[in-house]
């Protein structure tokens, strides 16, 4: 027995049960140091030594172990053309590829971006140091255990910067208003090739993923695999709540996440995400909260809400969510950078330090007039501070 076993007098139960091997004595043994064997003693000391900082600023799992369906390819934020040996490749040479802007420019900024939530949430999964995972990928150990999955594009929601090909209201809507709409699409179960065992992580995005039968299939298959350690996460609109038949399935996943995309709180909210509640919000987080259901949000920046920021982001601080930002890129005109230098100088954030573009600026305007027709629904109502501004 070690002569110091002060210095574990710290360790909770909670932490304790979290690392507890199965040839491990239970807590209330542990913390009387009796009969504990010294090999429980090491481990745990192997757990709080200090880690050598992860040096490869360059790399992202992803290209090495994600894939995504229906667009086969292993990030949503890749340009739709890219070279995924030549990432590979960077990234295993300390290089930060080209394609993979959109997180550099993140980073630059001083957030964090979705490579490095990546990087730590399969660090965690995979129960094994981002060093050795590189490592594994230097030597071609590295395997698809990471999937995002849009199984189709029904959705209740006319998102304000969204379109046809992801929303099924958003084609209802066009229709209606005599434009050119899109086709609504699914995908078989057949058409997707996860290895149900072998999965770590599993993100169902949509249209509206809880609006989709083959999601909760897909999560039957993980089950009858034995596999409900598997990280799973629905990237939800937050205003559907789970059937009965849905939560009884859900009830078998251990590490289960709901992942709210949130854009703003109250009105800001309600127009952006036109025409979802932000009472359905609200009771659909205590719903995942009285079950014990992991919530997190997905933060949309776009000109229409980086105004509201500070307000938005004290909301998640106050209810302890946890959060990570995108960016607007498409379509151009929502981006957050699209708008004069008048309103800018009252915007406290470094999203908008572009250089101006009164062309955008004038579409701008021009889609949130007509998107705001076909809604009947008026700007003023929701956003009227931004509205000022703008004139």
């Amino acid at each position: 027995m070690p002569t110091e076993v002060n210095k574990y007098n710290f360790i909770t139960q909670r932490d304790y049960d979290s690392v507890r091997g199965p040839d491990w004595p239970s807590y209330s043994v542990f913390q009387q140091h009796h009969n504990v064997p010294e090999f429980v003693y090491k481990e745990i000391d192997t757990m709080l030594a200090p880690q050598k900082p992860f040096e490869h600023s360059a790399f992202c799992v992803l290209p090495f172990y994600g894939w995504e369906y229906p667009q086969n390819r292993s990030c949503c934020l890749l340009p739709n053309v890219h070279n995924l040996a030549k990432i590979k490749t960077d990234m295993l040479n300390d290089v930060r590829p080209e394609s993979c802007a959109k997180c550099w420019n993140l980073e630059d900024l001083g957030h964090k971006s979705d490579r490095q939530l990546k990087n730590e949430i399969l660090d965690f999964y995979l129960d094994k140091n981002i060093q050795d995972i590189f490592v594994d990928c230097q030597q071609g150990k590295n395997y698809i255990n990471h999937y995002k999955i849009d199984t189709d594009n029904t959705c209740n929601a006319m998102c304000i910067t969204c379109g046809g090909d992801s929303s099924s209201s958003w084609n209802k809507l066009l229709k209606a208003n005599k434009q050119v709409s899109g086709k609504n699409w699914k995908i078989l179960s057949s058409d997707l090739q996860i290895n149900y065992k072998t999965a770590k992580l599993i993100t169902f995005r949509g249209g509206e993923p809880l609006l989709s039968k083959t999601n909760f299939y897909i999560l039957e298959q993980l089950i009858q695999a034995s596999n409900t350690e598997c990280f799973v996460s629905f990237q939800t609109n937050g205003s559907i709540t789970p059937t009965a038949k849905q939560e009884k399935i859900l009830k078998n996943f251990k590490n289960l996440n709901f992942s709210f995309s949130i854009d703003g709180t109250g009105p800001v909210f309600e127009y952006i995400r036109y025409p979802l509640k932000w009472s359905d919000i609200e009771k659909n987080l205590a719903w995942c909260r009285e079950r014990d259901i992991m919530v997190s949000v997905n933060y949309t920046i776009s000109n229409l809400n980086v105004f509201y920021h500070e307000q938005t982001k004290s909301w998640f601080e106050n209810n302890k969510i946890p959060y990570a930002y995108n960016l607007v890129y498409n379509p151009a005109w929502f981006a957050p950078g699209v708008l004069p230098a008048s309103v800018k100088s009252h915007i406290n954030f470094d999203f908008v330090q572009s250089d101006n573009d009164e062309a955008l600026y004038t579409v701008f305007k021009e889609k949130i007039t007509q998107q705001d027709t076909w809604k009947s629904i008026n700007m003023r109502d929701y956003l009227p501070e931004l509205a000022e501004l703008l004139g």
